[in-house]
């Protein structure tokens, strides 16, 4: 088995509307509390940071949107990232003003990537997560937009070359695929050698042995599901997982 290299994160997320938590496809609105419910019992079974993914516009969740943040910002010990429906640098100033430590932006880099330039020139480069979605189409895999809908004619490996060259500082790429887990794994591993940045995964595994290898084998630096750790302590089972197989537990107790 290949050493896994350095400290590996293990990273949360959660789909949020307005401050509440809710599903990808915003279906299934829960009240205000439960978002913050959540968050605490991520970070109660050893989160490393966590994501937060609103799925409405800008526009739409200014209403609970500052008081989410502040509160989340007040209670949580581990680091935070918030996104979704990111389009401009007033955008990412309001999130930072609220009290969101770091931003994510996804398709509007896409759209316009000088918006990677502006925002770390402006706020730092540690201030933005860059997300990006990606399908293998046409035996290449391809960058695209809106959650994985819209594909574009971007390669991934370019685009990930074009993030490092205007500023980004981490990246959270996003596998869509079904059934192909060599593909997966053959994936990240292209991905993070063509990058000095490090990259989060998002690979949509259900298994922990999977986890291991995607962590042991590509080079990522963490980990990243929504579903996942929805399961009763799925979360601290995987870390546990992890620390106990001798091939990680020198990274893993580092981080503790």
């Amino acid at each position: 088995m290949i050493e896994t290299k350095g400290i590996k994160k293990i990273v949360p997320s959660i789909y949020t509307a307005d401050g509440q938590a809710t599903t990808a496809d915003n279906r299934h609105v829960k009240d205000y509390n439960q978002a913050m419910e959540l968050a605490l019992i991520y970070e109660s079974q050893g989160a490393d940071e966590i994501i937060l993914m609103d799925v409405t516009s800008i526009s739409e969740r200014r209403r609970n949107l500052p008081r989410f943040l502040k509160d989340l910002n007040k209670n949580l010990k581990v680091p935070f990232v918030f996104g979704g429906g990111v389009h401009t640098v007033n955008d990412v100033e309001d999130l930072l003003k609220y009290g969101a430590p770091r931003v994510y932006v996804n398709s509007a880099a896409v759209r316009n990537p000088e918006l990677i330039n502006k925002i770390s020139t402006l706020h730092g480069r540690q201030s933005l997560l860059v997300a990006v979605d990606t399908r293998h189409t046409f035996g290449t895999w391809k960058v695209y937009l809106s959650g994985g809908k819209s594909r574009t004619e971007i390669d991934l490996v370019n685009w990930m070359a074009m993030i490092e060259n205007r500023g980004g500082s981490e990246v959270l790429v996003s596998a869509i695929t079904r059934g192909d887990h060599e593909m997966i794994f053959d994936v990240f591993s292209k991905v993070t050698a063509s990058t000095s940045l490090p990259v989060l995964a998002s690979a949509g595994f259900t298994e922990d042995e999977d986890y291991l290898r995607l962590l042991n084998e590509t080079g990522v630096s963490g980990i990243v599901s929504a579903h996942l750790f929805q399961k009763e302590n799925a979360l601290s089972n995987l870390k546990a997982f992890l620390k106990n197989d001798h091939s990680t537990a020198s990274s893993q107790e580092d981080d503790l």
